[in-house]
């Protein structure tokens, strides 16, 4: 079995027919087979509030208890020879037909639906005093019955966009300015308010993440079809590449450093370790000097306790 490394993979089945998918299907019941009413109309059931299903079954007796009332006089009336009294002449049956269709029609609960909707809108009053808006009516008897809610940050609370506000590199703190994907937006600011862009330890610092990533920023189009520069990979990388384009770090610049080793992060580690080729006397224009016969530079990126411990100088 494998339990760590990289690789690629190869999609054989998307959407409804692949296992999470089947999963699905089958807590829908019927294989995930459409699910029908009354052998026509569609089950809605599945997205209904416990307001709107117990009406739904109210309503439902209601029906079916007026349908055996109605059957049951009906039938009474017919094997009394009940008559029309304004027209004698006229067949029993008939008569009681009318009568039957007549009770029915007036055992429809029709005024439920608009008290039920005076009641929640008066509920949706009463949450907007309370500094709640409800968009649709119906969540306000939903959200009442709630009793644990579950919330996901990302979309709701934040914009699912990591960005990187600050470094720290060279005994230097610096401010990364700019918002979202875009690198050419923004820029790394020292302290006094200069711009830090060229300095060798942001270049350095920088380049050394861009070799630990496997995460690329390209520009493509929206579903608007407006250009947007889009991270592809770990969302957690995307501040570092976007940051090292920020100070002038071409998109192919990894390619100019052959990575030679790769230990992928793991939730056990909590670091990723890369090993890549290097030559000359600076690791890049701007960069930090390299020793004399460096042919291999070999950079760690995780959870900074761990980094920190297994640390025995800083640069």
């Amino acid at each position: 079995s494998i339990t760590s490394g990289v690789g690629k993979g190869l999609v054989v089945d998307t959407g409804m027919s692949t296992r999470i998918g089947r999963i699905a299907q089958l807590i829908n019941g019927d294989a995930g087979a459409r699910k029908t009413t009354c052998f026509c109309f569609p089950d809605t059931s599945a997205n209904q509030t416990p307001l709107q299903q117990n009406l739904n079954k109210l309503g439902a007796r209601i029906g079916v208890l007026a349908i055996i009332i109605c059957i049951g006089i009906f039938i009474i009336g017919w094997l009394t020879d009940r008559k029309d009294p304004s027209n004698p002449d006229s067949p029993a049956w008939l008569y009681m037909i009318l009568v039957s269709v007549t009770l029915a029609v007036a055992a429809i609960p029709e005024g439920i639906p608009l008290c039920v909707t005076i009641s929640l809108s008066i509920g949706c009053s009463d949450m907007v005093q309370q500094e709640v808006l409800v968009r649709k009516i119906a969540a306000v008897e939903t959200l009442g019955s709630a009793s644990v809610i579950c919330s996901d940050k990302t979309g709701t609370l934040t914009e699912g966009k990591m960005t990187m506000v600050g470094m720290y590199a060279a005994g230097n703190t610096y401010e990364v300015t700019g918002k979202g994907f875009d690198p050419e937006v923004g820029g790394v600011m020292r302290q006094d308010g200069t711009d830090g862009r060229g300095d060798m330890g942001v270049k350095s610092n920088l380049l050394t993440a861009i070799l630990c990533c496997n995460t690329t920023l390209s520009k493509e189009k929206d579903e608007a079809g407006v250009m947007k520069w889009t991270p592809k990979g770990n969302s957690s990388e995307a501040p570092i590449v976007v940051a090292a384009r920020k100070v002038g770090l071409s998109e192919n610049i990894a390619g100019d450093y052959p990575r030679v080793l790769e230990v992928p992060f793991s939730s056990s580690r909590k670091m990723m370790l890369t090993v890549s080729k290097v030559g000359g006397t600076h690791l890049c224009d701007g960069g930090m000097p390299l020793p004399a016969g460096t042919n291999y530079l070999a950079v760690c990126k995780g959870a900074p306790n761990y980094i920190i411990d297994l640390c025995c100088e800083q640069l």
